[in-house]
């Protein structure tokens, strides 16, 4: 749950930096330029385990710089409200999804229910945007590219529990490779607007670096190693509605009364998969023993 909370304000931080001289790359350069190395320090340390090189390419991609690349970009073209919803709602539709296919956990009935309400929510969201509304005739694109980034989070957290990776690992296996991006970074687009911008650029790397790139991540991942993709994916309801409350109370975002219809369609599927044990859907508990006759 902490890692839910440090999660929710994540869009809106990133938005205010985007807002206030920085650009994307400026973004990615802070975070994993703080958080980069010091997983990279802490992998030192315990060591890759079963983290192959392979392996380690391939979560790195999902979760991550082109991850925070897709959410990051995202937010050029839409807002942090829209942001805050369809990443973690994104999540939460495709985990069950992909841990059926991966891992052969079938997704149970609460389970189901839960997606088909949080897929009403996302268009309610998202609906806005692809008619032109709030965030202009683009928003459309960053609202995709949010779905988008809430696949790779799933997949990334379906795959760490395939290989039998530890949360600690994972993360600062994908922290520290994604170091290796900064020297092509500062050869291709330089320190970018972070000189000009330092109270915005250490803004960043105080929340992005350090809270959302290092610890949050690290508490997640330890959360899906422990619970299971399906479940883990049960834990962003708080995402949303703080990350929606960030945006209002921090950027002064309007919120239009579908988009808090859409929020509370959200909560509500995101609920319904996390709390629903009706009688036929209690895979894996053993029925009580038999009187004797």
């Amino acid at each position: 749950m902490l890692a839910m909370v440090l999660f929710s304000g994540n869009f809106a931080c990133a938005r205010h930096g985007l807002e206030n001289g920085l650009s994307v790359a400026d973004l990615i350069l802070i975070r994993y330029g703080v958080s980069g190395p010091l997983c990279l320090l802490v992998l030192l340390r315990i060591g890759f385990g079963d983290a192959t090189p392979g392996r380690s390419l391939a979560l790195t991609l999902l979760g991550g710089v082109p991850y925070f690349l897709l959410t990051a970009g995202a937010l050029a073209f839409t807002s942090a409200t829209h942001g805050s919803i369809l990443n973690p709602g994104g999540t939460m539709v495709f985990a069950p999804l992909l841990a059926w296919l991966v891992l052969g956990d079938r997704p149970g009935a609460g389970v189901l229910a839960g997606v088909a309400i949080l897929v009403a929510g996302l268009v309610m969201i998202g609906g806005e945007g692809l008619l032109g509304g709030a965030g202009g005739g683009r928003a459309w694109i960053g609202d995709l590219l949010l779905v988008w980034s809430g696949f790779n989070w799933a997949l990334f957290g379906v795959l760490m529990r395939r290989w039998g990776l530890s949360g600690l690992r994972t993360a600062c296996v994908m922290g520290a490779c994604s170091v290796f991006w900064l020297p092509v970074h500062l050869l291709v687009f330089g320190l970018g607007g972070i000189p000009d911008a330092p109270g915005a650029a250490a803004i960043q790397a105080g929340y992005q670096g350090l809270v959302a790139g290092w610890l949050a991540i690290i508490l997640y991942s330890r959360a899906v190693a422990a619970l299971g993709p399906s479940r883990g994916a049960l834990l962003p309801p708080l995402v949303p509605a703080l990350g929606v409350f960030w945006a209002w109370l921090l950027l002064g975002e309007r919120v239009s009364a579908l988009q808090i219809a859409g929020m509370a369609t959200v909560v509500a599927g995101m609920l319904v998969g996390a709390l629903w044990r009706p009688g036929g859907d209690r895979r894996g508990v053993r029925p009580p023993p038999r009187a004797p006759r």
